[in-house]
């Protein structure tokens, strides 16, 4: 590197000097310029020309290729191969899968299990999507090309291999992150190269390993590195094209071994003119000899191995007879079902199942008004058309009032590529008001009531990403202050509010405009994967007066946008943005019909896009309302910047929202800042933040400061907040 400030300096220092000897003598003496020349380092100049020549390279890629790839485990036991087309456009990667061997459908259940889950959240929006089939994609990582295929030269941003974004080994910052240094060099008969070895500084994180290079060139032809959990391998074509032509990915827990192998490139039949939000085609699974699979598989003995011997009883795992024989099994009645396991039926080969809960289950302690008997069934009917039939069952007996209350919910998906289907709700229960209640209130019964409803919904998407619900719905909603709460220890909290018996008749509609959204397709069904814009949501409710003796005639609205932005190596945000109200008198909506607003919890971060952390109790208002709600994640940036402080891996984030109801001259402003850590919990990215409310500054202390924790969607790359 040339000294050039050292060279300014030389040259100032000679012109004070003439100017000074000017005062004294007329004789002016001129020196030759002389140039200083810093002795450059090797690692440098070669890093400095693969860097610059990395991004002239990436222009280069192939416009598509046949791709082979496998993932198994350390017991040499395949988990799944496929064989794609793979077509690369501008601003997408599509994959036509032409031949798939899920391993995993071949394990037939024998047996039972108990199984108890629980959900609670704080967004109340319609799930247009849920119940779909989830795909190969969602249940390898690596099966989808675009999330295994990645370059260590630029950002990795993947919270499953590393819970930090890794600074890429030819981004403009790389120098001041890693050490280089070269190992050797050669020459050969057609060009000259080198062995450039390379790991984080003191302090630092990143990738550490070496890249065999085409020094003449300035071209990559091998990389070998580790970062996190994982280790890569991969080898690069040759000639002008720039692409990966062998990868190898192993985690360190040998639960995961990935192997990518690229068979040809620019010779794929060219792809059929389809929607450029379409980013994957996936058949329904077909039995294929050993000699297809055989002709494209690395050799490797222990896989081989194995594979030979499952390519032997490979079809006898997908015939009816072997699937009949294993629901045979899982038929048979023991004695210890009805207690822990509950009874279960099923036919895979007819697409038949059902299912009746075990007792230890059945058992609500702490039901309204103190213990309820709550048996479960359910079945489904799934046919060849992809067409799926549901039913949900579910009594519900309190031990104490010895009242019988229960619901029947029917599913029907009649067409899975346009996430079609009827939904019908019958019963007579007791139901929450609102789930948007802080958590010393979600169980108290002031926020239950007594519901008898007749429910029909339709679900249906017109087109790729604009979608439609509209339902209609029947009910008749009692208060629960005549019923025995004795012993009811939620009733303590708050005991439920009187109100007059009303009846309810209203149809709905719910619009969800999701532009550009992205998706697969697995055979006849349809699998979302997200969108580059916001979602834009209206959601319009009208009550009927008069019809069936409906006491309700409010016409609600409310408009809602949502977007994940991402911004590289800043980090990443989420907004929601809300608006809404009643056409009609405000004074006429009894109070179960308004939109409830979320308060805080003591040392609790709740979901920043739904709640208030600030706001010191939750209320309802049937008036206009304003909100917006975002959070900023700075993903290392500022405290990966800082010496020391980098060594403890954290983040920052801030945050904020308000909450203006006009009518009310309510206006509430929030905002917090806050410290993350991640890490992995049972291999599910998981983050950990210590928050602090900075805004009102008269804020309650038991507020001020909050723990949070978020869990990452490792199919959408997207954390809740």
């Amino acid at each position: 590197m040339k000294i050039r400030c050292l060279f300014l300096f030389a040259c100032l220092t000679l012109v004070s000097l003439q100017k000074g000897h000017a005062q004294v003598s007329d004789t002016t003496v001129l020196l030759n310029s002389v140039t200083v020349v810093y002795e450059e380092d090797p690692a440098f100049l070669l890093w400095e020309g693969l860097r610059d020549n990395w991004s002239k390279q990436k222009l280069f890629a192939p416009q598509n290729a046949l791709v082979y790839m496998r993932q198994f485990n350390e017991q040499s036991e395949v988990q799944f191969e496929l064989l794609s087309n793979v077509y690369f456009e501008p601003t997408l990667v599509y994959q036509e899968i032409t031949a798939l061997k899920d391993y995993a459908e071949n394990t037939a259940d024998f047996g039972r299990s108990f199984q108890a889950n629980a959900s609670f959240s704080f967004n109340n929006q319609f799930d247009f999507t849920k119940g779909g089939d989830v795909g190969i994609f969602n249940t390898y990582t690596y099966s989808r090309f675009e999330k295994s295929n990645f370059y260590p030269f630029d950002r990795l941003n993947d919270a499953t291999i590393a819970t930090t974004p890794i600074v890429g080994l030819f981004e403009r910052q790389a120098w001041s992150n890693y050490s280089f240094s070269i190992l050797s060099e050669w020459v050969s008969d057609s060009s000259t190269h080198a062995i450039l070895h390379f790991k984080p500084k003191e302090n630092r994180t990143g990738w550490t390993g070496q890249i065999k290079v085409d020094t003449k060139v300035k071209r990559v032809d091998e990389f070998s590195g580790m970062v996190g959990s994982i280790e890569v391998e991969q080898t690069y074509g040759s000639g002008v094209l720039q692409y990966i032509s062998k990868q190898k990915i192993v985690h360190s827990d040998g639960a995961a071994i990935f192997e990518m192998n690229v068979i040809n490139v620019n010779q794929c039949p060219s792809r059929a003119k389809a929607s450029k939000t379409l980013i994957g085609v996936v058949p329904e699974q077909e039995v294929r000899g050993a000699d297809f699979w055989s002709q494209y598989r690395p050799k490797d003995e222990k896989l081989d191995r194995w594979t030979s011997r499952q390519d032997s009883i490979i079809r006898y795992l997908n015939s009816d007879e072997y699937l009949d024989s294993a629901d045979a099994e899982y038929n048979k009645f023991y004695w210890y079902e009805p207690l822990v396991s509950g009874i279960g039926y099923r036919k895979r080969s007819k697409g038949t199942q059902f299912y009746y809960s075990p007792l230890l289950s059945q058992i609500n302690y702490f039901g309204v008004g103190g213990t309820r008997w709550t048996p479960l069934a359910y079945g489904t009917k799934r046919f060849k058309s992809g067409e799926q039939l549901s039913a949900t069952s579910r009594l519900n007996y309190g031990l104490r009032n010895q009242d019988l209350k229960g619901s029947l919910d029917l599913n029907y998906i009649y067409a899975p590529l346009r996430n079609a289907s009827w939904n019908l709700k019958f019963g007579n229960d007791y139901q929450q008001i609102t789930q948007s209640i802080d958590l010393t209130g979600i169980f108290s019964r002031s926020n239950y009531i007594e519901k008898t409803y007749a429910e029909a919904y339709h679900r249906f998407e017109w087109f790729n990403g604009f979608y439609t619900r509209l339902g209609f719905e029947y009910s008749k909603r009692e208060s629960i202050d005549q019923l025995d709460l004795g012993g009811d220890f939620f009733n303590s909290l708050a005991p439920p509010a009187p109100f007059e018996t009303y009846t309810v008749g209203q149809v709905g509609l719910e619009i969800l405009i999701r532009p550009y959204q992205r998706y697969y397709l697995k055979g006849r069904h349809k699998i979302v994967l997200s969108s580059r814009w916001p979602d834009f949501r209206v959601v319009f409710k009208q009550g009927i007066p008069g019809f069936l003796n409906s006491d309700v005639r409010y016409s609600k609205y409310e408009f809602i946008v949502e977007d994940y932005l991402n911004h590289g190596a800043l980090g990443f945000s989420n907004y929601l943005i809300s608006s809404g109200g009643f056409l009609n008198d405000p004074t006429t909506v009894r109070f179960i019909e308004y939109k409830w607003f979320r308060g805080g919890d003591f040392f609790l971060f709740t979901h920043p896009l739904y709640t208030f952390q600030s706001l010191p109790q939750t209320f309802a208002s049937p008036e206009p309302y304003v909100m917006i709600n975002a959070i900023h994640h700075f993903e290392g940036y500022i405290l990966g910047k800082i010496p020391v402080v980098r060594r403890l891996k954290l983040s920052t984030a801030i945050g904020g929202a308000m909450l203006s109801i006009p009518s009310k001259e309510l206006l509430h402003i929030e905002s917090y800042a806050g410290l993350e850590r991640k890490f992995k919990m049972w291999d599910a990215p998981t983050r950990f933040g210590v928050y602090y409310s900075l805004l009102p500054l008269d804020i309650h202390p038991g507020f001020r400061i909050k723990l949070g924790m978020d869990f990452m969607d490792t199919f959408t790359d997207r954390w809740n907040f």
